[in-house]
């Protein structure tokens, strides 16, 4: 839990100061991917779910929960959204706008930390994008082996069966090593 994130925690700061609170039913969006990045969020209560649309795939991330915070990349990268995020459970968040989180980035006084802030967000995206094309390329080689899978189940020939065994049983045996030496240890 990130209670450092919590915008309620700065509320003396800027009375009168009115903080604006959404709540999402399960299974509700609250991002989607590509819109423009308006507001962060802080999560007071529940757990959202943030999902990746690449191609004809979905591709979950992550879970966030309780003192979580989720839309700040767009904000502080002026960038469209790049996940989409939906409510898994009733879900209670804290708005946090554009200008607010400029305003606490803009109190920063040493430009090295904001720069560093930049360098993380820019190394975080690329390893994004490394864990999404790892996950297309596990999405599209489960398809494939779908659909051999479905041809071969459509029906090998009866009396070709016994050389088909054959002659696959080798290839099959092999991609078992193959995937043995590739498998995370």
């Amino acid at each position: 839990m990130y209670t450092d994130l919590d915008p309620r925690q700065t509320l003396h700061h800027h009375l009168p100061r009115v903080l604006n609170r959404e709540v999402y039913y399960a299974g509700q969006p609250i991002i989607e991917q590509g819109s423009g990045g308006f507001n962060a969020y802080y999560i007071e209560k529940g757990r959202v779910e943030v999902m990746v649309r690449e191609g004809p795939h979905k591709i979950k991330l992550c879970e966030l929960g309780p003192g979580e915070i989720f839309g700040e990349m767009a904000l502080i990268e002026q960038q469209s959204r790049s996940a989409a995020v939906n409510a898994l459970t009733e879900t209670t968040v804290t708005v946090i706008s554009a200008h607010e989180l400029a305003d606490k980035i803009d109190r920063i006084d040493d430009k090295a930390v904001r720069a560093l802030m930049h360098v993380f967000l820019h190394r975080l995206q690329q390893s994004n994008a490394g864990q999404l094309a790892q996950y297309r390329h596990l999405a599209e080689f489960q398809d494939r082996m779908t659909g051999l899978v479905e041809k071969a189940g459509r029906g090998i020939d009866e009396n070709r069966r016994a050389a088909f065994r054959e002659d696959v049983t080798p290839l099959l045996d092999r991609l078992e090593d193959i995937l043995e030496q590739y498998r995370s240890k």
